[in-house]
């Protein structure tokens, strides 16, 4: 009975590994190992030739305020034509309402009855990817404190549902890691579970046993013992299989719980590491940043800019042709914010790649020139494990609305949609 009790818990633990490890895949980026981050920048432009490139396709050469991205060249695809559709209600404030609310939706806003301001009128691209995908998500934003006020909130969950970011690093840290205590090194673990494998089974030291066993059962008993041994081995089969498509977080490093004055660059520095954390960790397979807010103040003292008395937005951004240059620092800055996340996800290997690799990554502003809808900045950046042709320029042939774009991005992400917002057959960019 021992041995028979021996066979029928080798059975039980060999079987239930397949579900754990399926269980596991689904808890990580998604069934393909592709993971998202979408960032949305509130900054836009002076001048058209300040942010898109000049030249072709492939050669083309990169603006003043994308100058940094050489390295990263051969890994991004500059969409330009992109407009966000100038529909639908419209709270005062420049646009600055109606472009925020719209433009990861593509979706009119809805009015609100306490509020001047609107309410989102659908789902945002971030929220519809990690829905069809059931993976979790982080909502971040890079700025002191976070407003209920629409300029503030681009993510919803749906009509009248906005999914509010964090701007606190604490709070981030504390959804996304608060809870997390990983049983012990991924390294080791991939390790161990792999030497188990080594052996074709768990039986094979059993031969003599088995014989012997056998030879003591009759006809009924000896074939359930052949069924059960040959569920073993089946089970093993299945284990051996999910360890092959098992990505094991490799790069996991629980960061230390943030800390200290939360100054702009401060605090962009911990959302960045919060958000690679959380992709690596698998703690979220879409990461959502909002930079600022729709009309944020910051000086930009930090990366050189002078003479701002109280608002970037408000002394540089309203005077694109005086202040050119000033504008153009601000924005590289951003935008460089951004590079050092995206260097850092293709310097992490991973699987036959990186990181990067395996990111589909939208960077997106909903400002073009100033406060205008037209022309937005929209860069995608990673491969998409191939589906995706980098290294181009994109000059489309005539202006997309941008719920194209937001289709082609949940495409990538292996979520097939018809469309987004106002037009749910919109399509993706055939060019992509």
């Amino acid at each position: 009975m021992r041995r028979r009790d021996f066979i029928f818990g080798s059975l039980k633990a060999a079987a239930l590994l397949t579900p754990v490890l399926s269980l596991r895949r689904a808890e990580g980026a998604s069934a393909s190992g592709k993971r998202a981050l979408v960032w949305v920048n509130c900054c836009g432009y002076p001048y058209a030739e300040d942010f898109f490139p000049t030249g072709g396709e492939h050669d083309f050469v990169l603006s003043p305020i994308l100058a940094d991205f050489g390295e990263l060249r051969d890994q991004m695809v500059i969409v330009d034509g992109i407009d966000i559709r100038n529909s639908g209600l419209d709270p005062k404030g420049n646009n600055h309402v109606r472009t925020i609310g719209k433009v990861l939706t593509a979706k009119d806003l809805l009015p609100a009855a306490d509020s001047e301001d609107g309410q989102p009128g659908g789902i945002s691209i971030d929220q519809l990817v990690a829905n069809e995908l059931g993976v979790p998500t982080l909502e971040l934003q890079v700025n002191p404190t976070h407003d209920s006020h629409m300029r503030h909130r681009p993510f919803a969950t749906g009509p009248n549902a906005f999914k509010p970011p964090l701007a606190n690093p604490i709070d981030a840290w504390n959804k996304a890691f608060a809870d997390f205590q990983p049983s012990s090194d991924p390294a080791e673990v991939e390790a161990h579970l792999r030497r188990l494998t080594l052996k074709k089974s768990l039986l094979d030291d059993l031969t003599g046993e088995l014989s012997r066993f056998r030879s003591e059962l009759d006809g009924a008993e000896r074939l359930k013992l052949d069924i059960h041994e040959d569920a073993i081995r089946r089970a093993e089969q299945s284990v051996s299989r999910d360890l092959e498509e098992t990505v094991i977080p490799l790069a996991c490093e629980v960061p230390a719980v943030p800390s200290g004055d939360f100054a702009i660059t401060s605090r962009a520095q911990a959302h960045l590491d919060l958000a690679y954390a959380a992709l690596a960790c698998e703690r979220a397979g879409v990461v959502s940043m909002l930079w600022g807010f729709s009309g944020y103040h910051w000086k930009y003292e930090w990366a050189g800019v002078g003479n701002v008395q109280d608002s970037g937005h408000d002394e540089v951004h309203h005077l694109p042709g005086q202040r050119r240059a000033d504008y153009i620092t601000m924005a590289r800055w951003d935008w460089n914010q951004l590079r050092t996340l995206l260097e850092r996800l293709r310097a992490t290997p991973e699987g036959n790649g990186t990181m990067l690799d395996n990111t589909v990554v939208l960077a997106i502003s909903h400002f073009g020139v100033h406060h205008q809808m037209e022309r937005i900045p929209a860069v995608l950046f990673g491969s998409a494990q191939g589906a995706l042709q980098t290294g181009r320029y994109l000059q489309l042939p005539q202006r997309e609305d941008n719920d194209k774009l937001l289709t082609s991005f949940a495409h990538l992400m292996d979520v097939d949609i018809a469309g987004i917002g106002d037009d749910p057959n919109c399509g993706p960019l055939a060019q992509l």
